[in-house]
């Protein structure tokens, strides 16, 4: 079995600040905050190695030099890949962000979103919710460590079974019947 889903680890914050200070250093006229999301954001929580990243902004207009200061840095941009309000920019190698003296830097996941998007939305409510209630994150952490264990597991199926629970955090939130259908078509 392959093992994809790790225990916390510390570093993956120091990690997180290191690509966050050289992204506002690059993108500063542009964007509004850039959030640590996911499950290597919660202290204590299991989680594949790879960062969530939201870099949060306000003005439509503004994407075209975000995605060109990206592009520039080595990211490859994926578009909305059909989420509406967040674009997906990947790293083309653990280089990217690309610097003069070829830093190297965990994998991550790059999200480019509308402060008003339902993707980041979701992302906020369910990292906070799981901040603030240890018992939640200890359940969540089961759920996990449990689909992750199951033979044969793949992480797409992984990532579609534990959505279930994540969508029961967001309905307890007070999201809508329709902001849950989308959130729960964008992890089939």
């Amino acid at each position: 079995m392959t093992i994809f889903v790790h225990s916390y680890n510390p570093l993956w914050k120091e990690e997180f600040n290191r690509i966050c200070l050289l992204l506002k250093f690059h993108l500063t006229h542009f964007l509004t905050d850039i959030q640590h999301v996911g499950s290597t954001a919660v202290p204590g929580l299991p989680a594949k190695p790879i960062l969530d990243i939201d870099i949060i902004f306000t003005d439509k207009s503004l994407l075209t030099g975000i995605a060109a200061k990206l592009e520039k840095l080595g990211y490859i941009n994926r578009g909305d890949q059909g989420i509406p309000g967040r674009f997906a920019f990947r790293q083309q190698s653990l280089s990217t962000p690309e610097t003069p003296d070829r830093q190297t830097w965990m994998e991550h996941h790059l999200y480019v979103c509308y402060s008003y998007s339902l993707a980041l939305k979701n992302h906020l409510l369910v990292r906070d919710a799981l901040l603030k209630d240890a018992q939640l994150m200890a359940q969540y952490a089961g759920i996990k460590m449990g689909i992750a264990n199951t033979p044969g597991m793949t992480r797409e199926e992984y990532t579609r079974q534990k959505t279930a629970f994540i969508l029961t955090i967001l309905k307890d939130l007070g999201l809508s019947a329709d902001e849950l259908r989308q959130i729960s078509d964008s992890n089939k």
